[in-house]
């Protein structure tokens, strides 16, 4: 795969959920990412990295939807991180993709 296609970002609308004591609230964010597949723990995972500040509460919610370049996917959170790419710090989701359809 050419690096340069896996390095690409993009602008997404990411839905997800806050969970509180009265039940879950819905969220909604619009930021760049880069959305690529990857294997983890004998599975494949879609690996969302946001570029820039994290949305509120991103971190907590459970499932997540992203409308990305005319596609949908979503499904539940495996596992997020931070990282350190070229000094940079960046936030890393692992979730695994139950929806995948293409918008009209």
């Amino acid at each position: 795969m050419n690096a340069d296609k896996t390095r690409r970002s993009s602008i997404a609308e990411i839905d997800y959920s806050r969970d509180t004591l009265f039940g879950p609230i819905p969220m909604q964010a619009t930021c760049r990412v880069r959305l690529t597949t990857i294997e983890h723990d004998g599975h494949r995972l879609r690996e969302l990295t946001i570029i820039g500040d994290v949305p509120d509460y991103l971190p907590k919610s459970a499932v997540i939807r992203v409308a990305m370049d005319g596609r949908i996917e979503a499904g539940p959170v495996r596992e997020h991180y931070a990282v350190q790419d070229n000094g940079e710090e960046q936030f890393k989701l692992l979730f695994e993709n139950e929806h995948r359809r293409r918008m009209h």
